[in-house]
């Protein structure tokens, strides 16, 4: 049973560019994106409550982009830097104590100092949640299970672009991350009551 003061929830790209209609992303995406997308955000505001209150930490991992970022070749420009649209969609705004590392690449670890970051914190369990399961969430999973993290997927905090890129990229985590997968496919409520419970251990063993 994970310890949740060495837990992080990773919350990547929940930025209102992602989000919000008017945003590159999301208008890309269209409505029925956005419905979806914005819908992972009330169980992601409960977990990331219960983690603060909890001991676990909470980490943004969100695209703040420039015109020189290598991702320009790819994508038009999104969620760039000082713009209003880069800035964490109001329900899950940052708070003191939380870590916010923002990215230029799909991955976070790619493009910041995250994984010394989490380990001077004594963290070895990474909770991926955000945009999306099957981009930059599968990069962030790729990197982290490389770099020898305890992964687990919030499956009701995870999405994508469409249902079954958001299916497909569980499934991957499933064949080529997933060490208990039992275990590591988890609901919001689900980890919150993992961490309530490894809690209430500690306390009792005090």
């Amino acid at each position: 049973m994970p310890d949740p003061r060495k837990c992080a929830v990773i919350l990547v790209d929940m930025a209102r560019d992602f989000l919000e209609p008017g945003g590159f992303i999301a208008n890309a995406g269209g409505p029925d994106y956005q419905a979806r997308a914005q819908a992972i955000v009330p169980p992601l505001k409960k977990m990331i409550e219960a983690a603060r209150k909890l001991g676990a930490t909470v980490v943004y991992s969100t695209d703040e982009h420039t015109p020189e970022d290598l991702e320009m070749r790819k994508w038009p420009p999104h969620s760039m830097k000082g713009s209003p649209w880069a800035v964490i969609t109001a329900d899950l705004a940052m708070q003191p104590g939380d870590l916010n590392l923002p990215k230029t690449t799909y991955s976070g670890f790619q493009s910041t100092d995250m994984e010394s970051r989490l380990r001077s914190r004594g963290i070895d369990t990474l909770y991926i949640t955000g945009l999306h399961t099957d981009c930059c969430c599968r990069h962030t999973s790729g990197d982290a299970f490389q770099k020898g993290f305890n992964l687990v997927w919030v499956t009701d905090c995870l999405q994508a672009f469409t249902q079954e890129g958001h299916d497909s990229g569980l499934d991957y985590f499933r064949t080529w991350y997933a060490t208990d997968a039992e275990n590591q496919f988890l609901t919001a409520d689900q980890v919150i009551k993992t961490w309530q419970d490894a809690s209430a251990m500690a306390q009792a063993a005090e």
